[in-house]
């Protein structure tokens, strides 16, 4: 099975807009348009369902596992040495279980491009001769996988209880407490994060209301749909990002409504482009229901591409895979949505993406004493310039998990993992404050009220430390 995105070339070329426009009267228009799509977008699953691959909007019945059947009706004493040898081991690598069809493809309207999944290879060749004229095939061959886990001192035992400090720690130089104590606590702003999950009921989140998906490892197959679940967490990253950005005890943005999508595996801390763009067309379909379609809104993606090829894997593959990854974060900008990016762990004078896109706002990190994290990435790419801004990003305390008790544990993590949802809580409390701010002005106001940081010898640290005021 060979699996592609289809992203028409249009969209790949086209540049972000500003999500807001303007009527003639010169009001300014908050709704998000659900018909953010290319003329030929729609050309792709026309295409796909003539030559016989199944939509994965209409479910389809699981495969049976080859011996199932045979089992079913003779017995264990009936069963054939071939129908044993065919049932999968416990460690065997997973893989899609297939129908007759020839393949599958799910339609993403919101970020104009279709997933496709192809059986053989002479439904890829006819595919590409329908379609390769107007749509780039983006081979999902290359793994996108957040920031590794960072020591960075404060490693002790984990905090047991309900918030176990009895304080929140955000500095007064934050403007954190300042904004809760003006009645700012981001309501009304929707957040969106794209993380491991998240554990909905720890007593960080179980207070609040979250739409969560579960992205499966076949999002876009009709035999293995995403989910919308109460949400969890198989990993901790996820609940630790969320409880920074949105917490009620210790978020910069404890009254945002949040929408976190699970795109990331625990144990190999990767994920793929096609469930990338799954849970980012999730997102988007969530942001544009009627009833939030006037609604400030802010999205947090602790993840990246590694710096250079993996092994095995051609420079224009790895090209191709950026580019399409670009083209998403320009869909939310068109839709009045501000991209916040980590900017990675690899330290000075490295780059990944899609932190180096200029449609993200790339964060790096600094501890509370606003020294510049060691860990922290940085570097230039032609005139862009790594990280736009930093956020506390060391020993940061926050929600994990619970025990099977049901005993919750908060943890100090470091990363630019963390330091990304702290100014996607700042970027949310401004959002909060001047709700018909666009995405692109709520950028600039973030730029244009950070503090100052002095000159590393090392480190680019942008325009300084997020903050509110």
């Amino acid at each position: 099975m060979k699996s592609f995105l289809l992203v028409p070339k249009e969209s790949i070329e086209t540049q972000a807009r500003p999500g807001v426009r303007g009527t003639a009267q010169g009001e300014r228009v908050l709704s998000r348009s659900t018909a953010l799509r290319f003329g030929a977008a729609q050309k792709a699953p026309d295409a796909l369902t003539a030559l016989g691959l199944r939509s994965a909007t209409l479910p389809g019945v699981k495969p049976e596992v080859s011996g199932q059947a045979q089992r079913g009706r003779k017995g264990a004493r009936g069963r054939k040495a071939s129908d044993v040898d065919a049932t999968p081991m416990p460690g065997a690598p997973v893989t899609e279980q297939a129908g007759t069809e020839a393949g599958s493809y799910r339609f993403m309207p919101l970020i104009g491009a279709t997933m496709a999944h192809f059986y053989s290879q002479d439904a890829e060749k006819a595919a590409r001769g329908e379609l390769a004229e107007e749509f780039e095939f983006i081979p999902d061959v290359v793994p996108l996988s957040f920031p590794g886990p960072v020591s960075a001192g404060q490693t002790g035992p984990r905090n047991r209880g309900m918030s176990s400090l009895a304080q929140r720690e955000w500095p007064d130089e934050s403007g954190v407490p300042l904004a809760h104590a003006q009645g700012i606590r981001g309501a009304g702003v929707m957040l969106g994060i794209l993380d491991t999950g998240v554990d909905a009921d720890h007593p960080e989140h179980a207070s609040k209301t979250i739409q969560f998906r579960y992205v499966s490892l076949f999002p876009n197959s009709p035999h293995n749909p995403a989910r919308d679940v109460r949400g969890f967490d198989p990993d901790g990253h996820g609940t630790h990002v969320c409880g920074i950005a949105a917490g009620v005890h210790h978020g910069v943005a404890p009254e945002v409504d949040l929408y976190a999508a699970s795109v990331i595996e625990s144990e190999t801390i990767r994920t793929s482009l096609g469930r990338v763009a799954a849970g980012m067309e999730w997102l988007l379909h969530q942001f544009s229901r009627p009833e939030n379609a006037s609604r400030p809104a802010v999205v947090n993606l602790s993840l990246g591409f590694p710096l250079q090829p993996p092994p095995g894997i051609s420079e224009a593959d790895y090209l191709l895979n950026q580019r399409a990854l670009q083209a998403m974060l320009r869909r939310l900008l068109d839709s009045n949505i501000l991209p916040i990016v980590a900017a990675g762990n690899s330290g000075p004078d490295t780059v990944g993406y899609p932190a180096a896109f200029p449609e993200a706002l790339a964060v790096g990190a600094v501890d509370f004493e606003r020294n510049v994290a060691t860990f922290s990435a940085s570097g230039s790419v032609g005139r862009r310039v790594v990280p736009d801004v930093m956020g506390y990003g060391v020993n940061v305390y926050s929600s994990t998990e619970r025990r099977c008790n049901n005993q919750a544990f908060y943890e100090r993590m470091s990363g630019t993992s963390m330091a990304a949802p702290y100014v996607a809580g700042i970027a949310a409390l401004y959002r909060c404050r001047a709700p018909d701010l666009t995405a692109l002005e709520v950028r600039d106001l973030i730029l244009a009220n950070a503090i100052k940081l002095p000159r590393s010898a090392n480190h680019r640290t942008g325009k300084g430390l997020a903050v509110f005021r």
